[in-house]
């Protein structure tokens, strides 16, 4: 049988396009687009070597290839070391029980049709369709997050800085600082990469639906919503939002 190396590369680009979109839907994960064609491409080049390889190098890269492209696609989120190594575990478990499952489902298909499914476009062009799919299904939920969510304009201002910002209106947010009293706003990476560097005053726990963080907190020295000033502790959450930046504690709206 001919196999034709740019049918290798496009299904094994396709199918670990589909695998890492479900992997980051499964853990309500922001997709960022040169992460995930990167993780793409080592992949495809990857499988495209492996018939390659000697037989030690292929037990190795089996091994190997779901950690590293779970690394290139995704960064570990968590506040300290151990809780990084947990969730970058969890993605990678993630991301190798659905490889295990379409390896079966394609398997299966092979033996009932008598022919290897994975020397065809079809497997390929399915895996696309199902990314489509997945990335359409992400829009949608994203564009109706957006049209729920209750946001306003707001200004930080912190270390002489003036920085304005989209703010959440969350209702769920009682976050208050034990120390000073005062409420805790939730900042986005991009907004802690805008403000000077201050030195972090304490931790907080917070609970959602990803699981439990603990926080570091920052001085600011207020922040602005709708024209009126509130002193407030800011609570870095080390990642990115979708349509804000910061998240209201409860008593600012």
């Amino acid at each position: 049988m001919t196999v034709y190396i740019e049918l290798v590369i496009f299904n094994n680009f396709m199918i670990d396009m589909m695998l890492l979109l479900a992997t980051a839907t499964v853990r309500r994960r922001k997709v960022r687009i040169w992460r995930l064609l990167a993780a793409c491409a080592v992949g495809s080049a990857v499988a495209t070597a492996y018939a390659l390889m000697p037989g030690w190098a292929q037990i190795v890269t089996r091994l190997l290839l779901s950690p590293a492209l779970c690394i290139v696609f995704m960064s570990p989120c968590g506040a300290n070391r151990r809780k990084k190594i947990g969730d970058y575990i969890a993605t990678v478990f993630i991301f190798s029980v659905m490889t295990f499952f379409l390896g079966g489902i394609v398997y299966g298909l092979s033996h009932i049709l008598g022919v290897d499914v994975k020397s065809y476009a079809t497997l390929g062009l399915a895996a696309m369709g199902v990314a489509t799919l997945i990335i359409t299904a992400r829009l949608i939920a994203r564009k109706k997050t957006a049209k729920s969510a209750d946001t306003r304009s707001s200004v930080i201002y912190a270390g002489g800085t003036r920085l304005k910002a989209e703010a959440l209106c969350d209702s769920g947010n009682m976050l208050v600082d034990e120390i000073s009293g005062l409420p805790v706003v939730i900042l986005s990476q991009k907004v802690e990469e805008s403000l000077p560097r201050g030195e972090i005053k304490g931790f907080i726990n917070v609970s959602t639906v990803g699981g439990e963080n603990s926080l570091p907190l920052i001085d600011i020295d207020e922040i602005e919503v709708d024209g009126k000033r509130y002193k407030a502790i800011g609570a870095l959450s080390r990642k990115s939002f979708d349509n804000f930046d910061i998240i209201l504690q409860n008593s600012m709206f």
